[in-house]
C-alpha cells in the first residue's frame, strides 16, 4: 500500500468565490494507480464540494449559501472578526471529500469536479491531498 500526502495552496481573490481545483488536486495523486483520495481544506471558513463547474452553478452555490446563511445575520462570533456567516456556511457544507482513484486519476463522473467554496476571502487556502492505495 502507498500513501501520498501533499499540500497545495489556493489563492482566492474575493470574499465569496467558487474555484475548480480538480487539476491541482489530481496533479498530487503521484504514483497511486488505484485507491482513494482524501481532500481536506485546512480552514474553517471555506468548503470542498464535488459538483459541476458550470458558470451559473458556480454563482448559484454562493448565492444560495448567502440566502441560507445571510452574511449580515446575527452571529455572536462577529464580535471577534465579523465572519460568523463563513464559519456556519463551511460547517453546513463540510471541509473534505473522499474520491476514488482509478488509473492514476480521480474517478469522477462526467460533469464532476472538485470545487473550493470561499466564504471569507480573499485568502490563501491550504488543501491537503492524501491518496491511499496501490
Amino acid at each position: 500500500m502507498k500513501v501520498v500526502t501533499k499540500e497545495i495552496e489556493v489563492r482566492t481573490t474575493s470574499k465569496f468565490q467558487s474555484m475548480d481545483i480538480t487539476d491541482l488536486v489530481e496533479a498530487e495523486i503521484g504514483s497511486v494507480k488505484e485507491g482513494v483520495a482524501y481532500i481536506f481544506v485546512k480552514h474553517t471558513t471555506c468548503s470542498i464540494i464535488v459538483n459541476e463547474p458550470e458558470s451559473g452553478l458556480m454563482e448559484d452555490y454562493l448565492n444560495w449559501m448567502r440566502k441560507i446563511v445571510p452574511p449580515d445575520g446575527e452571529f455572536k462570533h462577529n464580535i471577534i472578526d465579523n465572519n460568523g456567516h463563513a464559519h456556519i456556511s463551511a460547517m453546513l457544507i463540510g471541509n473534505s471529500r473522499v474520491i476514488p482513484v482509478a488509473g492514476g486519476k480521480l474517478d469522477l463522473g462526467t460533469w464532476q469536479r472538485v470545487i473550493l467554496l470561499e466564504f471569507d476571502g480573499p485568502r490563501v487556502r491550504k488543501v491537503q491531498v492524501k491518496v491511499i492505495g496501490e
